[in-house]
């Protein structure tokens, strides 16, 4: 059987174009062909976006097992592998997987996997109780366990929408440069085929969270008229042509292909709502460097572009960031945003995953906006102002110095183990002469089903801090 072929050298206009593409993750883009737009506080929602829906991941976990996955066989070997070879290791992980749930099944632990991940990493995912995650952590051939987390899409205002004028950007070209031969994977909501602009150039796609065929851009179940949009308008960026005014995509040559990791979801309260999930998203870079599915990655896209980011996750070894290094080991460059929470208070850089990840080509975005909104912070540890400033409306605000402070809990929390149904009241934070039992420390609280609420009252109750327990806490 014929070895791995080499592949052409990656033209580094095109990764320029990637870059220029990607910033779309994090601001939206419209129509037009030049100029420049100076934007006030309004726009500062466009990238901010609106508050995200709180995801119910239940007890879902991603296990990675030791057992090579046929990137690290890849790799060993210098690239050069058999179709056979490759499915042969393909099949290897596989096997390391159901032996670990035999295993656990024999210990009392029924495992049913969602995802089973062979190519960028080995492992699975799956919903773990208590004493099942206990297994898995001293199990041998478990190289690590990680929580599933939300991903999201950028979200766009009507704030920006309404500014004007909307829609300009500045005039971009790549010579004669424009992607042909090279096929794209998109890792994002469903895309709307039928878009005029894209002009055939999206294939038939994968779709991951609704096991639906080509992924498609999806209808909100309760209103069908409401499409998935995020994935059409990325696609648009990317290889869109004919547009108003000439406008079209950096790379119109190119071809994309469509895996859902995102869309229309059930979210903490039971209403709609677009996100995916880590797990979800490690699926689609398994599809990314096997398109066909047949085990053998001799068909791996030559770029997997991932318009979700999960938030204040840039870490180098989750599982999201290994498996974007597995699928450079296939060929497979993985382009991601740096995220769309803006600032980190006194401190900048909060990166989403996997943009931490060192094979990663990792894209920010800046315009030409003259001033952000703007609120005032007060940090309090007790009666001692920790900070007291004015800091953009985006990311989070961090304590200038490391804080030493005592734990201390709502009264009534030693009383209701089962935890609160809604947020913790905030008399539950004083004792019953009135005094605060939080003041100056750190509050240890039940998540019920409202920690935002119990976050505010905590505060309110002179806590300078708040931790987190029990089986409701949030994605």
């Amino acid at each position: 059987m014929p070895t791995r072929p080499p592949r052409e050298p990656f033209n580094a206009l095109v990764l320029a174009a990637l870059a220029v593409v990607v910033t779309g993750v994090l601001i939206a883009a419209g129509g037009g062909s030049k100029g420049v737009v100076q934007q006030g506080e309004p726009s500062w929602q466009g990238l901010a976006g609106a508050q995200r829906p709180r995801v119910a991941v239940g007890q879902r976990v991603i296990v990675l097992l030791k057992t090579p996955a046929l990137a690290d066989r890849v790799g060993r070997v210098g690239g050069l592998a058999t179709d056979e070879e490759e499915r042969r290791w393909m099949q290897t992980a596989l096997s390391s997987q159901k032996l670990l749930v035999a295993r656990l099944r024999v210990q009392g632990v029924i495992v049913q996997p969602e995802f089973s991940y062979t190519r960028t990493v080995n492992g699975f995912s799956a919903a773990f109780d208590a004493r099942g995650i206990a297994l898995l952590e001293r199990a041998p051939e478990v190289a690590g366990v990680y929580p599933v987390r939300a991903a999201y899409p950028a979200s766009l205002s009507s704030g920006l929408l309404t500014s004007s004028p909307f829609g300009e950007r500045p005039n971009i070209g790549l010579s004669d440069k424009d992607g042909r031969g090279v096929t794209i994977a998109l890792l994002d909501t469903g895309v709307d085929r039928a878009q005029p602009f894209l002009r055939g150039r999206v294939a038939s796609g994968i779709d991951i969270v609704g096991g639906e065929a080509g992924a498609l851009a999806a209808a909100r179940p309760d209103e069908p008229a409401q499409l998935e949009r995020h994935g059409t308008e990325m696609a648009g960026l990317l290889v869109g042509s004919g547009g108003p005014g000439a406008l079209a995509g950096v790379a119109p040559g190119a071809t994309v292909l469509p895996i859902r990791v995102a869309g229309w979801q059930r979210d903490a309260s039971a209403n709609w709502a677009v996100y995916g999930r880590t797990d979800q998203v490690l699926a689609g870079l398994e599809r990314a460097v096997d398109p066909n599915g047949d085990g053998d990655a001799h068909d791996a896209a030559r770029v997997a572009l991932i318009g979700v980011g999960e938030p204040f996750a840039g870490f180098a070894d989750g599982p999201l960031a290994l498996a974007a290094a597995g699928a450079t080991r296939l060929d497979t460059l993985v382009v991601a945003p740096a995220g769309n929470d803006g600032p980190a208070g006194p401190g900048y850089g909060s990166v989403a995953g996997p943009g931490g990840s060192p094979a990663v080509l990792t894209v920010g975005a800046v315009d030409l906006r003259p001033r952000f909104g703007q609120v005032r912070v007060v940090l309090r540890a007790g009666l001692r102002v920790e900070l007291d400033a004015m800091r953009p409306l985006a990311g989070a605000v961090t304590p200038t110095r490391p804080l030493d402070v005592g734990i201390g809990g709502p009264r009534s929390q030693t009383t209701e183990p089962a935890g609160y149904q809604g947020a913790v009241p905030l008399l539950d934070f004083f004792d019953r002469r009135g005094s605060s039992l939080v003041a100056g420390r750190a509050a240890l609280v039940p998540a019920g089903i409202d920690p935002n609420g119990a976050v505010a009252n905590a505060a309110q109750a002179g806590a300078v801090a708040v931790l987190f327990y029990g089986a409701d806490l949030p994605a």
